[in-house]
């Protein structure tokens, strides 16, 4: 099985989790035990234009790396220049004789094939070893795939790959494209397959390769824990452990474990990755998985409305995520325009001359309940609750934003005392007593905050004239899932939305009605009023 060889790409995939920030001396450690490991390949990280630090596995030269690399001649180190992401241009790359690299992977989209070619001639006489790594090639056609085939052997490159950008391929769809490769591709061109796991078929298509009957050279991309974006890729240690067992003992698994625990396992603590429920919809949508984990990630919309979402995103638009795309569809799907002026009005009235308390499902208003319940005794707001019925406290209102926290708490609704936005959709009987308001009228200018339960209730207050506002259990995001709510149940898995940009969002659209009426924060929170009533 001399034909077969083994890539570790943890220092540059893995890097998508933690931004590429593994530290100097972690890199240099890394590098030393995946060799250790016997790998044949060593993907180290970007070679890139981007702002990088010393910390960061993103690089301005091959020559940067020279420090971190070890000695030996048995393991190949490569980097990656990813078209498209402000890369490295090929003519800044000095000669391979003058660094310890020895190979780049060139990764590039359909409509970049021309520059990937002549990028990869640059590369080649450079004196690197080149690998042709075209993004998505789960969904060429058979005649896309075979044109592209015919040029690669033209150019002969060290390797050329089959990618599973978006994680979609079953055994029987995966072994036919190798099958088409092989049997078209220049003998000498090793064929390598880099995977993602959103159906969790990494591993069993990485043995279907291995038992694929061929004397081609082949490469299989992996990752310490399977370290990657979204659902991550091919665990190194599980496939090296495999190849021990099936074929030769030739690698040694404890440094790649060694790898995991000292340095994988403590950044899986504030970072997800793995098999998740978006991944898997993105997969069965041929989507790009940031779609499916930006809609799970702000908590308003159910499984199936994020997959009616998926379906409605154009064809071309699928294999790369468009935020504003997303966002677009997002507000559409959840607006139902409706008529509130009387709701409005009515609510004014009720709430006229009255300091209203906000209380928002934050942890703090179980650990500061004494204090909350002091100030509703002294001041007698009225109270409007958010997104959750609150048992320990008596309340006025409930305001309702999203089907999934109705469907958490209908069984204690009452209905007489509920606002809902119009977006709500799946109303049980007896719910005709409710009110209801304009969903859109009340979304924010933001992409992670837009429809922030507690920014949405804010603005709904300053069409209600109100003038004095407290604010309770609006705690801000911590990475601890566990205590950025009142009760573990409300806790859900962030989906790689990046909660410091959150926080920041929200702390902006509540510096902005704190410009319309007085806020003032009862319990501990990660936000801060800059700007009172009145100051620009």
């Amino acid at each position: 099985m001399n034909r077969v060889k083994f890539l570790d790409c943890t220092l540059r995939d893995g890097g998508y989790v933690n931004h590429w920030q593994f530290g100097a001396d972690t890199m240099k450690d890394m590098l030393a035990r995946l060799t250790a490991a016997g790998l044949d390949i060593i993907e180290c990280g970007f070679l890139t234009d981007l702002p990088s630090t010393k910390d960061q596995s993103l690089f301005h030269s091959p020559k940067d790396l020279d420090p971190l690399l070890p000695d030996g001649d048995h393991t190949l180190y490569v980097a990656m220049i990813a078209i498209g992401e402000k890369e490295m241009n090929p003519t800044a790359l000095p000669d391979k004789k003058d660094t310890k690299l020895g190979g780049i992977r060139l990764t590039f989209h359909p409509e970049e094939v021309e520059k990937a070619f002549c990028y990869g001639e640059m590369i080649q006489q450079k004196g690197y070893r080149l690998f042709m790594q075209p993004v998505g090639t789960a969904g060429y056609s058979d005649e896309d795939l075979i044109h592209l085939i015919k040029r690669i052997n033209r150019l002969q490159p060290y390797a050329f790959y089959l990618v599973d950008t978006l994680g979609t391929m079953y055994g029987k769809s995966f072994l036919r494209q190798v099958s088409l490769a092989d049997h078209n591709l220049a003998p000498s061109i090793r064929l390598g397959y880099h995977s993602h796991n959103n159906l969790q078929m990494s591993f069993a298509n990485a043995q279907q390769l291995l038992g694929y009957k061929t004397g081609r050279g082949l490469i299989l991309d992996c990752s310490a824990s399977g370290m990657g974006r979204g659902a991550g890729n091919l665990c190194t240690e599980l496939i090296l452990q495999y190849f021990n067992t099936e074929y030769e003992s030739r690698y040694n698994v404890l440094p790649v474990l060694e790898v995991v625990d000292r340095t994988i396992t403590p950044i899986s603590l504030s970072a997800q990755w793995g098999y998740a429920c978006p991944y898997f919809l993105s997969a069965a949508r041929d989507c790009h998985p940031n779609y499916a984990s930006y809609l799970m990630g702000k908590q308003t919309v159910s499984v199936t409305d994020v997959s009616e979402l998926l379906d409605q995103i154009p064809p071309e638009k699928r294999e790369r995520f468009d935020k504003t795309l997303i966002e677009h569809l997002y507000q559409t799907y959840q607006s139902h325009a409706i008529e509130d002026q009387a709701v409005i009005d009515g609510l004014r009235r009720q709430m006229e001359g009255r300091k209203v308390l906000v209380l928002a499902p934050g942890h703090s208003i179980v650990t500061h309940e004494e204090m909350v319940q002091a100030f509703i005794e002294k001041e007698q707001p009225l109270i409007i609750s958010v997104n959750f019925v609150p048992h320990q406290y008596s309340y006025d209102l409930l305001f309702l934003t999203n089907d999934r926290r109705l469907e958490a708490i209908r069984d204690d609704i009452q209905w007489d005392k509920t606002v809902l936005t119009s977006n709500v959709r799946t109303l049980p009987d007896g719910a005709e007593g409710a009110r209801m308001v304009n969903y859109s009228s009340l979304l924010n200018t933001s992409f992670y905050a837009s429809d922030s339960a507690g920014m949405m209730l804010l603005k709904l207050l300053v069409k209600c004239s109100v003038r004095d506002v407290t604010l309770a259990g609006m705690d801000g995001f911590s990475d601890d899932a566990l205590q950025n709510y009142y009760t573990p149940d409300y806790a859900v898995s962030r989906y790689g939305i990046p909660l410091h940009q959150k926080n920041r969002e929200v702390n902006i659209q509540l510096n902005k009605r704190a410009r319309d009426m007085k806020l003032h924060f009862l319990t501990p929170t990660l936000y801060k009023i800059e700007n009172r009533e009145g100051e620009d």
